[in-house]
């Protein structure tokens, strides 16, 4: 008997966990998310980390209402975000409006293995910006390996500019 379960990924959001960035980590909620043309896409909701490995995987955007016309909050993965060189604001890549608009809706709790694969797919290579390109399986065990989670040290350099 086969049953479809749902495989829930063990991240937590920063501000409603006990969780703490470290002394070198700032706390970029609130701030702005522009593209790489400089478009605001949206803000920084809040940060999903991961306990298990003490590292943050995600931010969590609330895109602008203008973009889709709809309120959505979405998933960027930490290591495809930048810094500006000279304010508070991230910066990602120049994803297309389809990109957004096919990227999974985040509802806290509910982060499955899933919907962390559909986020690769849908954004895949940013220079690519080929939503057909599929990849065909993805190892569980090495996910976060991927230049996507590169943590970049984003939350400390962000420190830096406060």
């Amino acid at each position: 008997m086969h049953t479809n379960s749902i495989n829930y990924s063990n991240l937590e959001t920063l501000s409603t966990s006990d969780y703490r960035l470290a002394n070198d980590g700032a706390d970029i909620t609130g701030w702005p998310v522009q593209n790489e043309a400089g478009a605001v896409i949206g803000k920084v909701n809040d940060l999903l980390f991961d306990p298990a490995n003490n590292a943050i995987r995600y931010i969590i955007v609330e895109l602008d209402l203008a973009l889709l016309n709809e309120e959505k909050m979405v998933l960027i993965p930490i290591g495809v975000a930048d810094l500006a060189d000279d304010s508070k604001t991230i910066i990602v890549p120049d994803f297309h409006l389809d990109q957004y608009a096919a990227m999974p809706r985040y509802i806290m709790d509910e982060v499955s293995y899933e919907m962390e694969d559909e986020i690769r797919r849908v954004i895949g290579s940013p220079a690519a910006l080929r939503m057909e390109d599929e990849i065909v399986e993805i190892d569980r065990e090495n996910f976060y390996r991927h230049h996507h989670f590169d943590r970049g040290n984003l939350v400390r350099e962000a420190q830096s500019r406060l």
